[in-house]
Formats: C-alpha cells, structure tokens, sequence
C-alpha cells in the first residue's frame, strides 16, 4: 500500500472516529452546560433553551420511530432518519461559541454563530456522513440543528446574557471528560420503543430501496 493510500485510510479513520462525538454522549452535556450558563447569566433564556432542545430531539426521535416501528421513510430524498449526530452539532455549537463570543465581545455572536454553523456543517457532511448516516440524511439533520440554533439565538437577542469566564471553563472541563468516556447511542432503546409501539416483529435498520439494484446502478 502507498502513501498516498495510507494517508486516505488514516484520514478516513479520523473522520469516522470524529463523528463519534456528535453523539448524545458528548451533546447532551454540552446542552447542559449551555443551561447552566444561561441559569447564571438570563434565566428566563434557560427556558427558552429547554423547548428548542426537546423540540429538535423531539422531531429526530419521531423520525426514527416511524422508521424503525412502520418503515416510513422519504425515499424520493434518499432518507429514513433525520441523523441525531449531525442535528446535536448544529444546535450545540453554534450556541455554545455564540455565547462565548458574546462574552468577549458582543458584536461578535452571530458571526460567531454563523462561523459554527459553517463548522457543524462541515463536520456533517465529511465526518457523520458517510460513517454514520448517508450524506442526506446528514445534512437533513444538520440542517433541523442549525435552524433551531438561529431561532433559539434569534429570541436570546431581546435579553443580555454574559456568560462568566469561570462557567465557560468549566463547561470547557465537562465537555472534556464527557469526550474521553466510552460513546453511547440510544438506538438499541429506540429499535426497543419503535418495535413496542408498532407491534412489528423487530426494527427497521435499513430501507429495502437503498440497497436495491437500481439505486447501486445509478451511484
């Protein structure tokens, strides 16, 4: 094998293990960290954090039930699920370096947040897809977690919120240690949810018209 072989398959192994922490492993905590440092800077913020989460989890949980309990899926886009990794990265980071710019100077959050954006759609497009989701349903997810980032920074703008320094590094530590503990992905209790709530005999993993003859002529 090559060099140049080498360095691909190096580079396809960064990626694949990149993608890994847009999992809730790692999200989930970081969408504590944002509460807190709404709780401690604008209170009334932290609720309004609260609803954009549990919508957009929300929505791509609904997603995967339906494909996973009933096999509904958007075929003519090419997608089964909204991806959960890429939508908890466009929510997650563009807020999280929104706020910290807010703190070092306000006229800096939203190209702060459009900078994370860029990011998180990068990392959607080159790390979640192709290793975790088709690139589709990637972008579909990324885009659901940009959108709600905008609106949730959007409604921030009528309240001031200064976050502290010594809350973003200890967010920073958090976000650190949750990185290095083992990942974890919540599809074992969603096939479990799906399958109880439909009454099929097991979970839907894959759609038939992915891997059908047509589909693999025509990539």
């Amino acid at each position: 094998m090559g060099p140049g072989k080498l360095a691909g398959k190096e580079q396809h192994l960064i990626r694949e293990e990149l993608a890994q922490y847009g999992g809730i492993t790692v999200m989930i905590p970081a969408a504590v960290v944002i509460a807190v440092w709404l709780w401690y800077s604008r209170r009334e913020a932290v609720k309004w954090w609260l609803m954009t989460v549990a919508g957009t989890y929300s929505i791509v949980a609904f997603s995967k039930l339906l494909f996973k309990g009933w096999g509904v899926s958007l075929q003519h886009f090419d997608i089964a699920v909204l991806s959960g990794h890429a939508m908890n990265t466009s929510l997650m980071v563009p807020v999280a370096i929104s706020l910290v710019a807010r703190r070092v100077n306000p006229d800096w959050r939203w190209p702060a947040a459009v900078g994370g954006m860029l990011l998180a759609g990068v990392f959607s497009a080159y790390c979640v897809a192709p290793f975790i989701h088709p690139l589709n349903e990637a972008l579909a997810g990324g885009f659901l977690g940009g959108m709600a980032a905008l609106a949730f920074l959007w409604r921030l703008e009528v309240v001031e919120v200064r976050v502290s320094p010594s809350l973003i590094g200890g967010g920073m530590v958090i976000l650190l240690l949750s990185a290095l503990v083992p990942k974890y992905n919540a599809e074992k209790l969603l096939n479990h949810v799906a399958v109880v709530v439909s009454g099929a005999d097991q979970a839907h993993q894959e759609p038939s018209w992915r891997a059908s003859p047509t589909q693999m002529n025509a990539e």
